[in-house]
Parts: C-alpha cells; structure tokens; sequence
C-alpha cells in the first residue's frame, strides 16, 4: 500500500485552514495540531505513516497528510456510520457529493435518518453526514437533537451547519487525499484491531516510521457524546497495551482526568503534556475551557509556550 503515487493536492489551501474536516465532532482537537505538529518534527526519523484509530472527526489527521507532515494516513473507528462516512468521502467521493446536495433538509428528514438502519456503506456515509451536520453539536447519538429545536424557533435552523458548497469542497479535498496516495485507507474497527494491524501490516516500516495518534473517548460525560463510548476498564485495556507496545510512536490525547493521570504516570520513555484547550462540545451560553492531557513515547520534546511538560 505505500507504493501508491504520492502526487500534490488540487486544493492545497484547504489543508492550512483549521477546520478541514466535513464532520462535525464532539471534543474535536484541531487545536492540538500545533502541538503534534511539533513534536513529530522534532524527532527523527519522521514518520512516513500515521494511523488514527480513534478517528472521529479525524481534522488531525486530514491536516498533517495535506500539509505533508506525514506522508500517508489510515483512518480508522469502532462506530460503523462514522467508518463508513470516511470510506465512501475517499473513495466513493462523487456519489456522496451528489446524494448530500440532493437531501431535504428538515425536521422531517431528520427524523426519517434518526429512525433509519441502512445496510449499505454508502447509506451508512450519508447518515451519519446528515445527522451529523443537522444535530445539536454533531453528537451521533440518541440524546441528540436537532439544531434549532424541534418548534424551530430559534435563530439557528436544522440547515445552519449544511453549507452544501463548503462540505462539497471539504469532501472532495477527502477524495483528493486518497487519489494522491496520502489517505492510503479506512478501517471500520476497534483500538484492538487497528493496534494488531499497525504491527503486522506494514513490515516494511521501522518502528520509528509509524506513529498512532490516539484520541480516545472523554472520560467525563462520554456516554452523552458518543455512541460508541468507554467504561473505566476501558481505559484502562487500552493504556496496558500502550505500554507493552514497541511496535511503533504513539501520542495520546485525553481530557486531563484522575483516571488518566492514574493510568498514565510519569515514568521513562513515557511523556505527559498539559496544553490549554478549548472543548467545541459546550453548552449554547459557553465553551469550555481546560487542560488536555498528552501522553507520548516520542523522546524529544520542544521547549514551547503553548504547553508544558509535566512528566
């Protein structure tokens, strides 16, 4: 797979934007980019594949391949509307430009997609697109609502985020990513699978080349945000096998949590960063402010204002 062309993108500008991605997420971290930006370039030799299993929103992701951090990016998760919404925005790409412009989008249609179990991929894409765009914080959950409440009285509609010329450029730079060999696939599965896969699947890279950006479920309030969220044990799996792995780099994002901190203490080869950020999940009347914690086993970290290292 990473003999596929790696050419330069037809909306290169797309990639220096802070938001590049069609999906709206709950906890999205584009304000980490700086940071893993230069943590990744600080340390050599520079990764030539990134894989995201907790992909989400996966603006991280999008940015370091289009601006050529890394040369190629795998995106993977555990929740089938999601993985099958970047599988199709890759590789299917004009047929879901097609079918997001030709969607009604109201109260009605939010309501017949809320109730709908597709079976095709593509349906499964354009589900999770429309609700995403048309709920309360993009949050693909039960609990939801639709933006602008159901008597629609409120000054923002259900269709505010439904921009169909922005996601069609959005979309379409997706499709650019994989036509150029830099978004090299996308895998419906869990942390498990895509860790055993980044072991056994790439032979021909060093352990140095491949690196895991992993931005798990938030510990506090998960259950409200994503359909697919973790229980304590979790957590907890997922830090063991991050510990016991020397297969690859891994930099770790959570919400700076007694449980984290628990799971993560400060020990050799294991580094945590505290950086300012600002939750895109908030309430109508104030965003959230407050600590992200970062885990990585990268052994160069920069001296920088914008975060501290704490261990």
């Amino acid at each position: 797979m990473l003999d596929k062309p790696w050419y330069g993108l037809a909306d290169a500008v797309l990639s220096t934007h802070s938001v590049v991605s069609p999906l709206r997420y709950p906890g999205a971290k584009r304000q980490l980019f700086v940071t893993l930006t230069d943590i990744i370039k600080a340390n050599v030799p520079p990764p030539r594949l990134l894989l995201e299993p907790f992909c989400g929103g996966a603006t991280t992701s999008l940015r370091l391949a289009g601006l050529g951090v890394v040369e190629h990016v795998v995106l993977a998760d555990a929740d089938p509307l999601v993985g099958a919404f970047w599988y199709v925005a890759a590789f299917d790409t004009t047929w879901l430009v097609n079918a997001m412009k030709e969607e009604s989008v109201t109260i009605e249609r939010w309501d017949w997609w809320r109730l709908a179990e597709p079976k095709s991929r593509r349906d499964k894409a354009l589900k999770c697109l429309f609700l995403n765009r048309t709920t309360f914080s993009g949050i693909l959950h039960g609990r939801a609502g639709p933006i602008g409440g159901r008597a629609q009285k409120s000054p923002y509609k259900i269709d505010c985020r439904y921009g169909v010329e922005g996601l069609e450029r959005r979309i379409r730079a997706v499709g650019d990513l994989a036509n150029t060999g830099r978004l090299l696939d996308v895998w419906t599965c869990d942390w498990r699978t895509s860790l055993a896969r980044a072991q056994t699947w790439f032979p021909e890279l060093t352990s140095n080349e491949i690196i895991l950006y992993l931005d798990p479920p938030y510990v506090d309030k998960a259950a409200t945000l994503y359909g697919w969220s973790f229980q304590n044990d979790e957590h907890k799996n997922l830090a063991t096998a991050l510990r016991n792995s020397t297969d690859f780099r891994w930099v770790l994002s959570y919400d700076d949590a007694d449980l984290i901190r628990q799971l993560y203490p400060e020990k050799r080869g294991q580094r945590r960063i505290l950086v300012s950020h600002q939750y895109s999940a908030a309430t109508a009347k104030k965003r959230t402010s407050r600590d992200e914690l970062l885990v990585t086993n990268y052994p160069d970290i920069p001296i920088s204002t914008s975060y501290r290292v704490i261990g």
